[in-house]
């Protein structure tokens, strides 16, 4: 889940991570609502590629069965190749939507509130500005 909506602010990273990886309607519907998932819905929607009672061992098996036998190095040029262009979307999304939370999202009363509130463990007070 990202809660984060729920202190009148936003999560910067998930908001770029997310429609990247279950689209944007099912990112937006965690982004504004702040609901968290469970297991078999973050299967079911992508957000997740497996589920098992013990996640550890089950990322041990994987990598001794499929990974483990390759080069280490070329493994490396794979997945920088195989992300290049996701991580230069996603770093050049994350620096706007920074911008965008440090320079216009925090001069907000709602968002100081909400952060506040929080720290003071009380219920904010919304001016819906």
């Amino acid at each position: 889940g990202q809660p984060e909506i729920k202190l009148a602010v936003f999560a910067p990273a998930a908001s770029c991570l997310l429609p990247e990886r279950i689209g944007q309607a099912k990112a937006e519907d965690l982004l504004l609502s702040g609901r968290s998932v469970g297991a078999e819905e973050a299967l079911s929607s992508g957000l997740v590629d497996r589920v098992n009672e013990d996640p550890e061992a089950d990322a041990l098996v994987y990598f001794d069965k499929h990974l483990a036998s390759n080069s280490a190095s070329t493994l490396r040029f794979a997945v920088l190749a195989a992300r290049d262009e996701y991580r230069q979307r996603v770093i050049a999304k994350l620096e706007r939507v920074e911008t965008l939370y440090l320079s216009q999202l925090m001069e907000t009363h709602d968002a100081v509130e909400g952060l506040t509130a929080f720290i003071e463990k009380r219920q904010a007070k919304w001016e819906n500005r």
